[in-house]
């Protein structure tokens, strides 16, 4: 994960660069990564975060305040890796043309946040993780929130493998991502399988997880198979829901009844594909989970997951008739929408 995302870093460097921002500072401890950066053909300033334990907010502040920072971009180290130069511009633009003014990727969940002024930090409770960044300075400083077009540039980024397994049968993957998910060396099977269901007139395809309108809405107009839809827990982080112990699935219901070879035996009978927000089952069981099982589980490596009950789960999913792919809020979003924007893009033409 660390490899890919910093492949992704160096690439945003040069859309960005390329999109004609002025200054472009990378905020890493990983020393390897800024000798990359400060290696490419575009001016970069590296800033090493000394902050243990380390605190999202707390740092963003310091490096606007620092560097007097009027009009700023901040995007995750693994955001929007799909996302183009134009649309980088157009972000650009917007915070340049605009006063007090924020723009998201994700308004509930963003991890790319457009703002200005840069002050404006100072009129907030400083936030622990850049999810709730977009509504604190809305609520809290009294910034105007401009809605952005949704875009696959803008959806889709990489929080689990799933995500960079989808990344590496996209078409538009930068070429320091590209070279650091090659040498990886990736079962790309499931995913491909997929790409291929979504074309497939006489496929079926289950769904679940935070999974909102808009999407469902794109996917019903641009896949030739039929969906099984199963939406819960939309909000489910950014409203707490997680951390207070509330999370109620159906799914998760149907899970319990029928066993987790069961589930995925049924779900071999009803459709010849499925994608899954695991992370709301997880939350529904009540299993506290480290990153590394959660992430095993998601490329199915039985001999490292640690807890029984997941790694179970994990073994039903990868020896069901039909593929299973396993992830998190970003698969059956973003991760989604790109799957099919391949999928699409590899159609051939009618005639």
């Amino acid at each position: 994960m660390r490899l890919v995302r910093q492949g992704i870093v160096l690439d945003q460097i040069v859309k960005a660069h390329a999109a004609g921002f002025e200054r472009i500072l990378l905020c890493t401890p990983y020393q390897s990564l800024a000798d990359a950066a400060v290696r490419l053909n575009c001016p970069v300033e590296a800033v090493n975060p000394a902050h243990e334990p380390f605190h999202f907010g707390r740092l963003l502040l310091e490096v606007v305040t620092t560097e007097q920072l009027e009009s700023v971009l901040y995007m995750g180290g693994a955001a929007a890796p799909l996302l183009s130069v134009h649309e980088l511009r157009y972000l650009r633009d917007i915070l340049a043309q605009n006063e007090r003014v924020v723009v998201a990727n994700n308004y509930y969940s963003a991890d790319m946040v457009g703002f200005n002024p840069g002050a404006a930090l100072a009129e907030i409770t400083l936030p622990e993780i850049d999810n709730v960044l977009a509504l604190a300075l809305v609520h809290e400083a009294g910034l105007r929130y401009v809605p952005l077009q949704r875009s696959l540039g803008l959806s889709f980024d990489v929080d689990t493998p799933s995500d960079v397994l989808i990344l590496a049968v996209h078409p538009d993957v930068g070429p320091h991502t590209k070279a650091a998910v090659d040498s990886l060396k990736l079962d790309y099977s499931r995913y491909d399988a997929i790409k291929a269901l979504v074309n497939d007139p006489q496929g079926e395809l289950v769904l679940f997880g935070r999974i909102g309108g808009q999407l469902f809405e794109y996917l019903d107009a641009q896949t030739r198979c039929r969906i099984r839809l199963f939406s819960e827990e939309r909000g489910m982080k950014a409203l707490g829901r997680d951390r207070r112990g509330e999370v109620v699935s159906l799914v998760g219901k149907l899970v319990e009844a029928l066993g987790f070879f069961g589930f995925f035996d049924f779900l071999g009978e009803i459709c010849g594909g499925a994608v899954l927000d695991t992370r709301v089952l997880f939350e529904h069981f009540h299993w506290n989970l480290s990153q590394a099982d959660r992430f095993a589980s998601d490329v199915g490596a039985l001999g490292l997951i640690t807890h029984p009950g997941l790694r179970e789960f994990t073994a039903a999913a990868f020896s069901a008739k039909v593929p299973v792919l396993l992830g998190g809020h970003s698969l059956v979003t973003g991760g989604m929408w790109a799957l099919v924007d391949a999928s699409t893009r590899e159609r051939p033409l009618q005639p």
